[in-house]
C-alpha cells in the first residue's frame, strides 16, 4: 500500500496542480492524506472538490484545531498515513508521472532502503526551471544510480528535501514530534531515522519539480534571510538542532557517531551561549572552531561565523 502525506497551508494558487500529478502516477497511490493547518484561503475546499469530482475514496481532508507550523503539520500526516511506503508532498510542486513507479522499484530491490530521495528541479511560478538548483551538493550525477548517504554528513546539516523522499513505514514508531521548523525541518529527522534503521539513500533521477516562489515555507531553508533574519529566530534554529540531535543519541549504537554527534550538540550550545550573552571573548574562542563551522555547514564556515557577530549586535 502506497500513501502520500500532503501537508497545506494558504496553498490555493498550486495545490490542484499538485493533486493531478499524484493523480496521474503510473503506479497509483492508495492513500493521500490532506492536513491543512487551517488555512485562511480555498485550499481546503479546492482539496475537497477534487476528491469529490474525482471519486477519491482513498483520498481525504482534515483541518488542524489550530496552526501548528508545516513540520508539526507533516507529522500530523505521516501518522494517519497506512502505507507500506509513504511519500511527502508539498502543496505546489509537480511530480513527474513516473515518481511513485520508480522510487517503489528501488525500494523493492533494495530492502536495506528506509528512506529514499529522487533528484529534481527547482521550478519558478511559471513552471520554468531554475539553473543549478537542486540538491547541488551532491554534484550533477542523474543517471539513475543509487547513491547512499551516510549518517555522519547529516550531522548538522539538512540537504534532503522532504518534498523529494518516501519511507518504510517501518521507521514511523521512531518519528519524534520534534519541532524543527526554524532550521533542520522534518525531513532531516527521516533521514536521520532511515540512516540509523537500515539505508538513507538518494536516487539520482529527476523525479519532482520543486516550485520556488515568495510564498514557500518549506523552501525556506534555501532562503538564507529567512534563517538568520532575526537573532531569536537563529537561537530558535540551533536549540532546536540540539534538541533533534541529542534524540538521536538515543538510535544510534555506533560509537564513533555517537562522539561526533556529541561534539556537535557541544559546538552549537557554545553559539547559543554566545547569541544570548553577546560575550565577545566568547565569539573570539569560537574563531577557533572555523573548521567545525565548515563541516557542519557545507562550505559556508566564514559567512555563518560573521553571521552569528552580525546577529548578536544588530
Amino acid at each position: 500500500m502506497i500513501s502520500v502525506a500532503v501537508a497545506t497551508y494558504n496553498g490555493e494558487k498550486y495545490i490542484e496542480k499538485q493533486l493531478k500529478s499524484i493523480l496521474a502516477q503510473t503506479l497509483p497511490v492508495d492513500q493521500v492524506v490532506i492536513c491543512d493547518d487551517r488555512s485562511t484561503d480555498n485550499t481546503v475546499s479546492i482539496c475537497e472538490k477534487f476528491i469529490l469530482e474525482n471519486n477519491l475514496s482513498g483520498w481525504s481532508v482534515s483541518v488542524n484545531k489550530k496552526n501548528v507550523g508545516f513540520c508539526l503539520n507533516f507529522y500530523n500526516a505521516i501518522e494517519k498515513c497506512e502505507g507500506d511506503i509513504i511519500f511527502l508532498a508539498d502543496q505546489d510542486d509537480e511530480w513527474h508521472i513516473d515518481k511513485t513507479e520508480k522510487m517503489i522499484s528501488v525500494l523493492k530491490s533494495n530492502p536495506q532502503i528506509k528512506v529514499l530521495s529522487s533528484r529534481y528541479d527547482v521550478i519558478d511560478e511559471n513552471s520554468d526551471i531554475i539553473e543549478n538548483s537542486g540538491i547541488t551538493y551532491l554534484g550533477n550525477k542523474f543517471d539513475g544510480s543509487i547513491e547512499y548517504l551516510d549518517a555522519d554528513s547529516f550531522i548538522g546539516c539538512s540537504y534532503i528535501r522532504g518534498f523529494s523522499i518516501c519511507f518504510s513505514s517501518v521507521i514511523k514508531p521512531f518519528i519524534k514530534n520534534i519541532d524543527l521548523k526554524d532550521l533542520m525541518a522534518h525531513d532531516w529527522l527521516l533521514c536521520m531515522i532511515g540512516c540509523s534503521m537500515g539505508k538513507t539513500a538518494v536516487l539520482n533521477q529527476k523525479l519532482t519539480d520543486y516550485r520556488y516562489h515568495k510564498d514557500n515555507v518549506s523552501l525556506s531553508a534555501m532562503n538564507s534571510e529567512y534563517r538568520v533574519r532575526k537573532l531569536q529566530k537563529r537561537i530558535s534554529g540551533l536549540e532546536q538542532s540540539v534538541c533533534g540531535h541529542k534524540y538521536l543519541l538515543s538510535l544510534f549504537d555506533d560509537k564513533y557517531l555517537l562522539k561526533q554527534i556529541e561534539k556537535f550538540i557541544v559546538f552549537e550550545e557554545k553559539r547559543i551561549r554566545f547569541l544570548k550573552s553577546k560575550n565577545i571573548f566568547l565569539y573570539f574562542s569560537l574563531f577557533f572552531s572555523l573548521r567545525e563551522y565548515k563541516r557542519y555547514y557545507k562550505g559556508n564556515a566564514f559567512r555563518v561565523y560573521l553571521g552569528d557577530f552580525a546577529y548578536a549586535f544588530k
